[in-house]
């Protein structure tokens, strides 16, 4: 199976120096926090807009609603307007019919025509009374109570009408020469059959009347309610009253136009006499020249709207001043980490030079430890070899004389020295596992596991030793180690089976978390558990008084074999129960060793 290709791309990232990286960084970050600040820009823009359109919104839906409000005010009183009058001009024509009828008002007595007119005014509560005239201008009769002057004194003459015109007139306020109010008269001129003119049938509308219904229906305290003379272009009457602007002219006014249909407008300007701005609804009536009128000040329109205003202009200032909050922390926050990893960046530079120093010192220091132990081994091996050339010609040239206690010695004493030489050896062994390169690779633990039992077989064959190795078990490692550990346990838990028949040996492994987990178990003698801590020792040798012989170094080695790779051993025991060796070994040590590698080479 080929290997995997490395895209070229990724190779040529992969060439790049660290200071190329690091100044991309840089550029990255600077570059996001400027995105952080032009986000925060936007947003804050996005919130005025939405704070703006929202408040103009606003404005105009609360104009629109002030202008609808006071339109349908104006529809109400207009009809309340019609209908006053109406009521007025109905009675003024009833009155005018009888007179008429009689051919003046001559034919009344005054008291008979009084009763008549006070009759009628009682219906009527928006007139302050009613009145007749003859034809010469003077007063037949009114509707108040009569007096004694008015039965002594004769009625005052009054000046004939400029015009002659049997439609109803509606004249200029006035105040009453009786109450002292205003009113506003309306009056009709009556003719007989034949033309001729009777005199004139009158009402005087009460200003009282309408300020009253008007002050009950609890408008704004600011409103204003008109009613103006469209053929005259004066103020008929006003609520709240104000005497200097009844019956001042109105020529100017927006509602006062040559344009009959028009009854319904809308104007926002200052009213006659007042210099606030105002919104006010007009409506001309169908059949009379009036025109009634509502009017708010704008201050008044808006005070709601002011209100949301207020509110949607704090909620945008705390959302900005929340979103500048969040870009400020973020920028400190980038800030901050630039900083760090600077400094992180300054240390690890200083710590990597120490490291390097350091590391150039400990593997100077093994270099010389080495040569040392080789140069002590070659330095102890000559006077063994004395030793046992020395035991060796003692034995074969003065062995007759020797009884057998002093052969016994002599054999003691070379098989001491070629021990000594045995122990020799084994702790160069160990120290070529400590401090030899790792060269590493991946490797089938499998193939290797059977391998070293097929030698062990070879070497005994009268044993029956059942083994199982699971398949497929691998990994990355340094072969050459990997196999001497394999050698010391395997060899081991065929030792420690020895007694066992038939003996029992499983070599498996599983994943573990990050790592590869491996195992070598048997149905040996086992050890008891206190005695774990010194079973990786070197020259610890649990079962020496058993007759298993040893040097004591293979679990050593095994210890320093697997954590040179970055991994642990351990064991797991009971006497006569057998005993398991478990190894962990890094699934990718390759990626940290051979960086370490190619600078050693």
């Amino acid at each position: 199976m080929e290997p995997a290709r490395i895209p070229t791309a990724v190779l040529s990232l992969l060439s790049r120096p660290a200071g190329w990286f690091d100044a991309r960084l840089r550029g990255l970050r600077w570059r996001l926090r400027i995105a952080a600040w032009l986000a925060f820009a936007l947003l804050n823009a996005g919130v005025i807009v939405a704070a703006v359109s929202l408040i103009r919104f606003d404005h105009q839906q609360a104009l629109q609603q002030t202008e609808s409000d006071l339109q349908s005010l104006t529809r109400v009183l207009e009809e309340h307007v019609a209908r006053s009058f109406g009521e007025a001009e109905s009675a003024v024509a009833e009155i005018a019919a009888l007179v008429a009828a009689r051919g003046s008002a001559d034919p009344f007595t005054e008291r008979e025509l009084h009763a008549l007119l006070r009759q009628r005014a009682a219906s009527l509560p928006e007139v302050d009374n009613l009145y007749v005239e003859r034809e010469d201008g003077s007063l037949a009769a009114h509707s108040r109570d009569l007096t004694p002057a008015d039965d002594a004194a004769p009625a005052p003459r009054r000046s004939l009408p400029h015009r002659l015109d049997e439609r109803i007139e509606i004249g200029s306020p006035s105040r009453s020469a009786d109450s002292g109010q205003w009113i506003t008269p309306l009056s009709r001129q009556v003719f007989d059959a034949n033309g001729k003119y009777l005199g004139t049938v009158g009402a005087a509308m009460s200003h009282a009347y309408f300020d009253g219904v008007y002050r009950d229906l609890q408008f704004s305290g600011r409103d204003t309610i008109l009613i103006l003379h469209a053929g005259r272009a004066i103020t008929l009457m006003r609520h709240p009253p104000v005497d200097a602007l009844i019956g001042r002219s109105v020529a100017d006014s927006p509602a006062i136009g040559p344009d009959a249909d028009a009854r319904a407008l809308v104007v926002t300007a200052p009213l006659d006499g007042d210099t606030a701005e105002r919104i006010t609804a007009y409506r001309r009536l169908a059949d009379r020249p009036l025109i009634v009128g509502t009017s708010r000040p704008v201050d008044d329109a808006l005070a709601d709207f002011r209100e949301h205003r207020r509110r949607i202009v704090a909620a945008a200032s705390l959302m900005v001043a929340l979103l500048g909050a969040l870009a400020l922390l973020l920028h400190r926050d980038t800030v901050r980490r630039d900083e760090e990893r600077q400094a992180l960046a300054e240390l690890n530079a200083t710590l990597e030079e120490r490291v390097r120093l350091r590391t150039e010192e400990l593997e100077q220091t093994n270099r010389e430890l080495l040569n040392f132990s080789y140069s002590i081994s070659h330095d102890l091996r000559a006077p063994l070899r004395a030793i046992n050339g020395f035991a060796h010609a003692l034995e074969e040239d003065y062995g007759e004389r020797l009884d057998d206690t002093g052969r016994g010695y002599v054999a003691r004493l070379r098989k001491a020295s070629l021990r000594m030489g045995d122990l020799i050896d084994e702790l160069l062994k160990l120290a070529s596992v400590s401090h030899r390169p790792l060269h590493i690779e991946h490797v089938d633990v499998s193939a290797m596991a059977r391998d070293i039992l097929d030698e062990l077989h070879s070497h005994a064959r009268e044993r029956v030793v059942h083994s199982h190795v699971q398949a497929e078990l691998g990994a990355d490692a340094d072969a050459a180690l990997i196999r001497k550990a394999l050698e010391n346990l395997i060899g081991n838990a065929w030792k420690f089976s020895r007694d066992s028949h038939p003996a029992i040996i499983q070599i498996g492994g599983r994943p573990h978390g990050d790592e590869h987990l491996f195992y070598v178990t048997d149905n040996g003698v086992g050890f008891d558990m206190e005695h774990a801590a010194r079973l990786f020792q070197p020259f610890q040798q649990l079962h020496k008084r058993d007759g298993f012989e040893g040097s004591g170094i293979g679990l050593a080695s095994v210890r320093r074999i697997v954590e040179r790779h970055g991994g642990q051993v351990w064991a797991e025991s009971a006497p006569g129960a057998g005993t398991t060796l478990f190894f962990t070994l890094p699934r990718t040590p390759a990626m940290v060793r051979r960086p370490r590698e190619r600078r050693q080479g």
